[in-house]
């Protein structure tokens, strides 16, 4: 696991919390010097979850806690959430320009869809895998844009749409349906692409990366696992 210091932003947090349609967390951050990426390193940024490093993790609450845990599955070092009727957010503050590092990777595999799922209202917002990049825009925290990756249990891959809680954060699916469930799969994104096609414009600087299953707005329950998240400059081979 990359382990460079991070600088953690209340600005950041609360930012995260009222995107996600919450009040500001209590929680308390350390401070640490941040650097930004070399022009010449290739891989930015790598997480594989043999720990759950509190260092580069921080879980805040949106309504309840998300269970989030280290784990080995079928001998795969992962990230294991389960949600019940509850929402939280881990988040990694990386600051890295996605013109220079445009290749977002992850692998992921959920083994329980949200029932009632519709996150096109905020009280059907819920989603059993996603994962955001926060971007370093003008505004209140809480008017930074985000893109949300996410595993949908009803929409088809490539629907774009804003979130039920701020336009500032656009919904791409990327996975979609019972098909795969149980099973790993790998995505790989071009931010530069992608944030043009949400905004209309090129990106600025990422400054948050976040995991988050969640199954507070339907009251139901969720179960995912997320493993070898990387940013870098060219797709995984």
């Amino acid at each position: 696991m990359w382990t460079r210091p991070r600088v953690w932003s209340w600005g950041v947090v609360c930012g995260v919390a009222v995107l996600c349609g919450c009040a500001a967390p209590h929680i308390d951050l350390p401070l640490l010097p941040t650097f930004p990426p070399s022009a010449t390193q290739s891989i930015f940024w790598e997480e594989r979850f043999d720990q759950l490093g509190t260092d580069q993790w921080r879980e805040v609450e949106v309504h309840g806690h998300t269970s989030y845990a280290a784990v080995t599955l079928d001998g795969r070092a992962c990230l294991k959430a389960h949600s019940q009727a509850a929402a939280s957010i881990l988040l990694h503050q990386a600051q890295f320009n996605p013109r220079t590092h445009e290749w977002l990777s992850w692998d992921w595999r959920v083994e329980k869809l949200v029932p009632g799922e519709a996150l096109d209202r905020k009280d059907g917002s819920d989603a059993a895998a996603r994962l955001y990049v926060y971007f370093e825009t003008t505004g209140l925290p809480w008017q930074k844009r985000n893109i949300d990756y996410v595993w949908s249990a009803t929409l088809p891959v490539g629907t774009i749409l804003d979130s039920a809680f701020s336009s500032a954060s656009k919904i791409i699916v990327v996975e979609s349906g019972a098909d795969s469930v149980g099973q790993w799969r790998r995505v790989q994104r071009n931010l530069t692409d992608d944030y043009t096609r949400c905004f209309g414009e090129d990106p600025p600087d990422v400054i948050a990366i976040g995991v988050m299953t969640d199954a507070d707005n339907t009251r139901g329950e969720a179960l995912a696992y997320y493993d070898d998240l990387s940013i870098r400059k060219t797709r995984k081979e």
